[in-house]
């Protein structure tokens, strides 16, 4: 064989050993086994259903999960799969969190940069600072306006031109 050897890609998920049935939801070993495999396990449900011991996976993986035949199976799915969403949400104050961390680790560190870029990020995720930028589409010949109207159309465009209160402002 030539070329270099294959680097073994490292595990995402740490795979249990033994799969025990689960009580609360009344699913047996096997059937943990694919809700897990299904909802963790990086894979589909024909592989979740090899990968638990089915004898024909496809089959099972579809009767596992439409509803009507194992409905408990179904059920421990649903609720796996909004546990993940919930632990893997991205929130306000998990960002929150995440940036002061990575600000004092970096600041510890003397990685300086690091540490004001992080704050930078926790400052606009407060609201403290804002980045503004805009894009103005003229579609004008600059060369035929006079130095006023350029004034008076920039001031139209930015929101900038005064104007007479309403009776609504009083």
């Amino acid at each position: 064989m030539a070329g270099r050897p294959k680097k073994k890609s490292p595990k995402l998920v740490s795979v249990p050993d033994i799969f025990e049935k689960d009580d609360e939801h009344k699913l047996t070993a096997m059937q943990a086994s694919f809700v897990w495999w299904y909802t963790e396990g990086a894979c589909g449900q024909t592989e979740a259903a090899r990968k638990a011991g089915f004898e024909f996976p496809a089959n099972s993986a579809n009767k596992m999960l439409n509803g009507k035949t194992f409905p408990n199976v179904t059920r421990a799915v649903r609720f796996r799969q909004d546990e993940l969403a919930e632990r893997y949400a991205i929130t306000p104050q998990k960002t929150g969190t995440m940036l002061w961390k990575i600000a004092e680790t970096a600041f510890g560190a003397g990685h300086y940069n690091a540490s004001v870029s992080a704050i930078k990020e926790l400052n606009q995720l407060a609201g403290l600072s804002v980045n503004r930028s805009q894009s103005i589409n003229i579609n004008a010949d600059l060369n035929a306006l006079s130095k006023d109207d350029i004034k008076d159309r920039l001031s139209k465009l930015l929101g900038a031109e005064v104007l007479e209160p309403s009776s609504k402002d009083f």
